[in-house]
């Protein structure tokens, strides 16, 4: 195996004297790459196969990539999947099943019981508030489709509307099934190269829309706290007595941990060397702590990243009017999310006597972003069981009757989180076999 090792670090960011863009100057990546190389195997023909054979078989054989794993570290990983999948699934049914016995079997002074015969009264009476929470569904979908034809129209001049929406829907099934939802933008960035978006407005879009995604909703994180806290809204006492301390510090952990890509990107755009500083300061003190196993090799991927994305921003940011619409209908979008949970709880007999209207929605909307921003780091897909635990915990208080809190908590993550998937996964089975059919009938794609 020939084997070619290179360490030659970052030597500069330099910035271009015409477009005003950074660019990383004189980087070669600090480990070693293995060639790709052909290995020859003589292998003796068998008695049976020499009448149709003539002296001996050569096998090619291709290695391709830079590394080849071994099966003892091919077990390993299929082992530590597989733990972790189980603990995941030990860790959601667990809080599943703590909540179900709490609402349905621990004795609870504040609930009262309801019969079958009651329940069924009870819903005739809010039985609409389904549709204002599936309507929610709709819009967030409807709306982050509409943010990512706006980047378009103001990327190309067409709008392709029916292309954002694909695309948001595909990004929310990819987001929805992995762990951070950290798995959409390259499946976006393909659909839209797919559907006649090519190039740099394909790879940027995605980017631009995550960036005012983030910020508008770290804005509103901040926001949630600061009038929560304060009770500027007049939530609710019992809410308030039941708020535990530690959501406070997570929420903060949570936004901090969304806002810093975009803050990076930001101090980046203005500041390009102070940004490749403190890129190469954090990359350095992960390598010392063991939290990062290559910090020159990170840090040249970090960067990278943030000089892309950088270039993106600086770009749609020359339009205005596109910046500030993509960020109003980036707020939008989280209070269409958010708002699900506020319809839920009113199907499930939420009633709060000292307050109405806008300003209970207001109240379960500023509580509903503050479990967002508590659990977005999480790492499991869709923050499975953190984000039921929570939910349950913060929105027991509203549901007076016993047994409603666990059925809101479910409807509400089936709306909320699996709507996507399910949504999603019917839209992805659908476009394969359409992208099939197309490839039999021998053309590029189907007429829309």
């Amino acid at each position: 195996m020939g084997k070619l090792g290179k360490k030659i670090g970052i030597r500069k960011i330099e910035i271009d004297a015409k477009t005003s863009e950074p660019t990383i100057v004189g980087y070669e990546e600090d480990y070693v790459l293995k060639m790709a190389e052909e290995e020859v195997t003589k292998q003796s023909v068998s008695e049976k196969n020499k009448q149709s054979s003539i002296g001996k078989q050569l096998v090619m054989t291709r290695i391709l990539g830079l590394q080849q794993y071994d099966k003892d570290v091919n077990k390993r990983q299929k082992f530590f999947k597989r733990l972790i999948s189980i603990v995941f699934i030990v860790f959601v049914a667990g809080v599943l099943g703590f909540t179900f016995y709490k609402d349905f079997f621990a004795p609870d002074a504040t609930k009262q019981s309801v019969s079958l015969v009651g329940l069924l009264d009870k819903f005739a009476d809010t039985w609409y508030y389904l549709l204002f929470a599936i309507f929610s569904l709709a819009l967030a979908i409807i709306l982050k489709g509409f943010k990512l034809s706006v980047i378009c129209k103001s990327q190309t001049g067409k709008w392709n509307f029916k292309t954002c929406l694909e695309t948001g829907i595909i990004g929310h099934y990819y987001n929805n099934v992995t762990p951070l939802a950290v798995g959409g933008q390259p499946f976006e960035i393909y659909h839209l190269s797919k559907h006649g978006v090519h190039g740099g407005v394909a790879a940027s879009m995605p980017i631009i829309a995550f960036f005012f995604s983030q910020f508008a909703f770290v804005a509103l994180g901040i926001a949630s706290l600061v009038l929560f806290n304060g009770n500027v809204l007049h939530t609710e006492e019992a809410f308030l007595k039941q708020f535990p301390a530690v959501f406070n510090v997570l929420a903060i952990i949570g936004l901090i941990g969304c806002i810093a890509m975009p803050a990076l990107v930001v101090i980046f755009s203005m500041l390009p060397r102070i940004g490749a500083t403190m890129v190469k300061w954090f990359t350095r003190v992960g390598g010392k702590l063991k939290i990062i196993k290559d910090p020159k090799k990170t840090e040249y991927k970090t960067l990278k990243t943030v000089v892309h994305n950088s270039v993106c921003i600086k770009k749609f940011a020359k339009n205005p009017v596109a910046l500030i619409s993509t960020l109003l209908i980036s707020i939008g979008e989280n209070f269409a999310q958010c708002s699900i949970a506020y319809f839920t709880l009113k199907l499930f007999g939420y009633d709060n006597p000292s307050a109405s209207g806008i300003l209970e929605w207001l109240q379960i909307l500023q509580l509903t972003i503050i479990l967002y921003a508590s659990i977005s780091f999480i790492p499991t897909p869709g923050n499975s069981g953190a984000a039921d635990l929570s939910f349950y915990m913060l929105f027991t208080v509203g549901v007076k009757f016993a047994g409603l809190s666990f059925s809101a908590m479910i409807l509400w993550r089936i709306i909320s989180f699996y709507s996507y998937i399910i949504i999603g996964f019917i839209f992805t089975t659908a476009s394969r076999k359409k992208d099939h059919m197309a490839e039999f009938l021998g053309i590029s794609d189907l007429e829309e």
